[in-house]
């Protein structure tokens, strides 16, 4: 199933996960648990042509628009241009520059090279080639200088992990990239949300590997296993639920880089639902912290043993289409952003 075949006005089950995940959690943050709450976040999303996502939080009081009820906080990245004009025509941000049209791993990760030094995007070039590394450079120049937000939304559609991972630029280069430009910040949200039913071996073998190490290494992650799961071995580990996968995703990869990176972590939430052809998704709600040499260690073992213990929550396909709650929150949404574009209709 290719995203152009998804209701996304339908999709039940990954609401779920909005709002039960990236809902509470962008709340939460807003108010600051009660220290330098926030009025109005500033949001990055691969939103996709139907901006539920946007819409959800300017309904919830998250994100706001301003005196010319503009979304002035909001960055949107989209890949294919026709879906960026659909997604503009719908969220109307304040000017079409808060659109980034181009692949977000190269927008991300561009560097200069003999053809671009010293070069505007704005010079004419005749060569194709050239000309759109020149359009990715402008691209990269505007989505850097927009950096830090307060909640970053990376939710490609493209399974990251069925890729090699020495070819697999738009986890790791971008993941980097991302922990490197919030540095301004002390602390941010970041959701995630990849496919899990097709994992390459390279990652599943990391997995393996850094399972094992937890295991050996910290007594607390061992205890906690066995208590929850019954088991400390990976692959015995609850198939139907993902949760190897869930666990080893936010180890070997979300930690991981962010470590590297000077980042703590505390997961929110990891939920794991359906979509129509019953493709699983996982989707993280994780709060990165700055670290320090004091708590670093001791966060990063609770947050492991945390994601052990309570997580992932799954939402199947089938249960979520007799979801009352979720359904009704997701006909308010659509009903805001309907009503949003007829307004925007009548002004032009």
């Amino acid at each position: 199933m290719s995203k152009d075949d998804i209701d996304y006005d339908k999709y039940y089950a990954k609401h779920c996960a909005r709002y039960y995940g990236w809902l509470p959690a962008g709340k939460a943050y807003q108010k600051g648990l009660g220290q330098n709450p926030k009025k109005s976040i500033k949001y990055f999303t691969l939103c996709g042509r139907k901006a539920i996502d946007i819409f959800m939080f300017e309904m919830e009081g998250v994100i706001s628009r301003d005196k010319n009820r503009t979304l002035p906080n909001v960055i949107i990245c989209e890949e294919n241009g026709r879906d960026a004009l659909e997604i503009l025509d719908l969220v109307r941000p304040p000017q079409k520059e808060a659109i980034i049209i181009g692949p977000l791993e190269r927008v991300l990760t561009f560097e200069d090279n003999e053809h671009t030094r010293g070069r505007s995007p704005d010079d004419d070039e005749r060569n194709k080639h050239i000309r759109e590394m020149l359009r990715i450079k402008g691209l990269s120049q505007r989505l850097i200088n927009s950096f830090p937000f307060d909640i970053i939304n990376f939710d490609p559609y493209e399974n990251i992990l069925n890729l090699a991972q020495e070819a697999n630029k738009l986890l790791y280069r971008s993941f980097e990239k991302v922990f490197e430009l919030q540095q301004p910040i002390n602390s941010f949200l970041f959701f995630i949300t990849i496919p899990i039913s097709d994992i390459h071996e390279d990652f599943q073998s990391q997995f393996r590997r850094d399972f094992a190490s937890n295991v050996s290494t910290h007594q607390e992650i061992s205890n906690g296993l066995l208590l929850s799961t019954g088991t400390t071995e990976y692959d015995r580990l609850d198939e139907n639920k993902r949760v190897a996968v869930a666990i080893g995703f936010a180890k070997s990869v979300i930690l991981s880089v962010a470590r590297k990176n000077g980042w703590n972590s505390e997961h929110k939430g990891i939920y794991i639902y359906q979509n129509k052809s019953l493709r699983k998704m996982l989707s993280s709600v994780v709060q990165f912290f700055k670290t320090t040499s004091t708590t670093d260690n001791r966060m990063y073992v609770d947050d492991v043993i945390r994601i052990i213990e309570q997580m992932p929550t799954f939402y199947s396909y089938e249960d979520s289409e007799k979801n009352k709650e979720v359904i009704d929150h997701l006909n308010r949404v659509i009903e805001l952003r309907d009503k949003t574009r007829e307004e925007f209709s009548r002004m032009t």
